[in-house]
């Protein structure tokens, strides 16, 4: 018994040697254990980025075929597969955006009504104004429009197909202030380029303005812009919450349905309609694809099916927020792998010449055990971090999973609220989100079939649909189904969203006074 008292006692001093040595070589080596912004993964670098933009570029090249044009069924699996990328694009950039501007629930409340504002404004003008054009300033905001979101998409993507000339080997001076470092803030006096960038912006400047000068009405060109403009907007935009969501996606379904079916009792007039159709106000804010001569319905006289961006824009918002839900769940072996590869390594090399054999891989793999369980518990702390403690109104206890002695499913104190965590660096998304991504597939899927009962409605009744009206209810109610399946509704309820990168210098500082602590009482 003496004898295994004082190996433990040893093996205890040990791991307190290695948290140490551990601390100083991250210390001394930022990004041992955890990958800097710079380096870490990043969506639009990656294989899945190069293949899903190609398959953009595929159904947007189908779409020109004059057979398939003709087919008046045609363009439902045209829509739904753009509509499905573009919020896949945008969802998937959005995981490594380091800022994002993060929809709170008074600003989702007051989105239906803002919504309805402008849609007011564009009815009056397009009713009572049919001289008065704007098309000028629209194009030139679109044009611009289209061609920051189009260098935004093609730039990481030509950069990861050039080899050598993908790499920043050019650069020009720029004036301080006019440019900050999005991690740091801090500003940029030089920026830095590839050749391949080069190429990315005559391009992106080539299919802008070509858009603009088809006045809009190449369908093609349209869809095109308008996928980037919205897979752009996913990317810079995000909810809060699922109360959030919640919120404002009801907000917005009955927005949309009352200016649809609504307007034409009180106004006289389909407001939703006469704006979308309307030649006054034109551009990239919808999709569209040729419609099939002599169709009957209230647009029959519009050369175009359409769907409107905000159609795939709002519950492409649900769909990004369950995606980082996703993410902030998603377990990084690969991360724990290499922080353990890189701690053992650092034992190695630290290993006292004179020491036994055994002495050392006795070290070295207490090292890679605890940098292991470290990424881990990090990983852990990071999720413990997501879920909101205050302003949650508590579920059903049917709908809030097990509970434990510690509190609802182990995330409160028998008090009800938990012990505040302290600050920490976040670690960076990596690519095992890829897999482990349940709630972004549910919402998806829903979305096809919202999408579908739309078109459906619409072929029946041959009248314009509030294609929120199905869209909402069926990805709300998804995510509702996929938490209860997975028994983890209370969490899902209780999860706030929070920038993917970056915390303030004090409060890094402070993470890492509270982790090397941490480390010596182990």
């Amino acid at each position: 018994t003496a004898v295994v008292a004082r190996v433990s006692e040893e093996r205890r001093a040990t791991r307190v040697v290695a948290a140490d040595e551990l601390e100083t070589q991250e210390a001394s080596t930022p990004g041992a254990l955890q990958p800097s912004n710079e380096s870490a993964w990043k969506w639009e670098e990656s294989d899945d980025a190069l293949r899903t933009y190609s398959a953009l570029a595929v159904v947007l090249a189908l779409g020109t075929l004059p057979g398939l044009r003709d087919y008046g069924a045609a363009d439902l699996p045209y829509f739904i597969s753009l509509a499905l990328l573009t919020i896949y694009i945008g969802a998937h950039r959005g995981l490594t955006t380091a800022q994002r501007q993060m929809i709170s629930i008074k600003e989702g409340a007051l989105a239906p009504l803002a919504a309805s504002v402008s849609l007011s404004l564009c009815y009056v003008l397009v009713k009572f104004f049919p001289d008065f054009s704007l098309q000028g300033f629209l194009n030139a905001y679109f044009w611009l429009l289209g061609s920051v979101a189009a260098v935004g998409a093609s730039g990481p993507v030509l950069r990861r197909l050039s080899g050598p000339l993908g790499q920043p080997t050019l650069g020009i001076n720029v004036p301080e202030g006019l440019l900050l470092d999005e991690s740091t803030g801090a500003p940029v006096t030089r920026a830095e380029f590839a050749p391949s960038d080069i190429v990315a912006l005559a391009g992106s400047l080539a299919l802008a303005s070509a858009e603009v000068a088809s006045n809009h009405t190449n369908f093609t060109l349209n869809n095109a812009v308008a996928c980037l403009v919205a897979s752009d907007i996913l990317q810079l935009v995000g909810l809060r919450s699922f109360r959030t969501a919640g919120l404002m996606l009801a907000g917005l379904l009955a927005y949309d349905v009352f200016w649809v079916f609504g307007s034409p009792k009180v106004l006289g007039d389909n407001v939703m309609l006469a704006v979308a159709t309307s030649d006054i106000l034109t551009g990239p804010v919808r999709l569209i694809f040729p419609r099939v001569p002599g169709g009957a319905g209230e647009a029959s006289g519009f050369g175009f099916s359409l769907l409107g961006l905000g159609d795939i824009a709002v519950p492409g918002l649900l769909a990004c927020l369950a995606l980082r839900y996703d993410a902030s769940r998603a377990v990084d072996m690969g991360g724990r792998a290499r922080a353990a590869a890189g701690a053992l390594l650092g034992s190695l090399s630290a290993a006292d010449p004179g020491s036994s054999s055994t002495k050392v891989a006795t070290d070295a793999a207490d090292a890679a055990e605890l940098a292991y369980d470290k990424f881990a518990d990090r990983e852990l702390r990071q999720r413990d971090r997501s879920l909101a403690d205050e302003g949650v109104s508590a579920l059903p206890s049917a709908l809030s999973g097990p509970q434990t002695a510690g509190g609802s499913r182990g995330t409160k104190s028998a008090a009800g609220s938990a012990p505040p965590l302290p600050p920490e660096a976040r670690l960076p998304v990596s690519d095992a989100v890829l897999q482990q991504r349940p709630y972004f597939d549910t919402v998806a899927a829903a979305y096809v079939v919202g999408l579908l009962t739309a078109f459906g409605a619409n072929a029946v009744t041959h009248m314009g649909q509030p294609a929120l009206l199905y869209i909402v209810p069926a990805t709300l109610g998804a995510v509702v189904a996929r938490g209860l399946s997975r028994d983890e509704l209370y969490r899902v309820w209780q999860y706030t969203d929070v920038p993917t990168y970056g915390m303030p210098a004090e409060l890094l500082k402070k993470a890492d006074e509270h982790d090397k602590e941490q480390a010596k009482k182990m």
